[in-house]
């Protein structure tokens, strides 16, 4: 019987130990939170004078692919094979911080401080609408980033068409990590814009030539 009680003694203060050891060792490490930027000043103050200065833009509807919809940042491990980082995650969604950030890139290099996100008031007049589906936004640590989109740009309130394109953008991680990764997806919504923005600056070139020969 002392025995039997010893062996029981020993299993149940090895089981407590190996729970306590769990429990220090098992703890897992913090997550670390990211968002896109919006290109500087600086670079959109290359650009010429736009004619289109002062106009009134929407931004959206913008459609996200689903595999980008989610709190994890996604990374491209093989042509047909995604990973989720567990630690590594928007702060917010990714969304709403890509639209932000397309809204404050094309206002920018408009210039305009007339940006206004999808849905507005109907009662809004804008001059242009940007409508935008992502089907791509991904890309390899210490690799590159691609960005593929489709998108439209509208004018006035029959939304007559002025610019239906598909953009593919690749830009290089310069550095390992996931800070450098979402970096790169910066720099590719920035290129994304600026391409935007030249169809809307062409437009709006067009219409002015228009008024002046009427």
């Amino acid at each position: 019987m002392k025995a039997m009680a010893f062996y029981r003694f020993c299993w149940v203060g090895a089981l407590v130990g190996t729970m306590l050891c769990a429990g220090c060792f098992g703890k897992s490490q913090p997550s670390r939170f990211y968002t896109l930027s919006a290109m500087e000043q600086a670079a959109a103050g290359a650009l010429p004078v736009s004619p289109a200065r002062d106009v009134a833009i929407g931004i959206g509807p913008i459609k996200i692919a689903d595999y980008l919809d989610r709190s994890e940042i996604v990374t491209r491990t093989g042509d047909n094979r995604l990973e989720l980082a567990e630690y590594d995650q928007w702060a917010g969604s990714f969304e709403d911080n890509l639209t932000q950030v397309m809204a404050d890139n094309i206002g920018v290099m408009v210039p305009t401080e007339r940006i206004y996100l999808y849905p507005w008031p109907t009662s809004l007049t804008l001059d242009y609408q940007v409508v935008l589906d992502i089907v791509r936004c991904d890309g390899r640590l210490n690799g590159e980033v691609l960005l593929t989109a489709r998108w439209r740009v509208l004018a006035g309130a029959k939304k007559k068409v002025l610019a239906v394109r598909r953009s593919t953008i690749t830009e290089p991680v310069n550095r390992p990590g996931y800070e450098a990764l979402v970096a790169a997806q910066s720099r590719a919504l920035a290129t994304l814009s600026r391409e935007i923005v030249l169809a809307i600056r062409a437009a709006s070139r067009e219409s002015s030539l228009s008024k002046e020969d009427g």
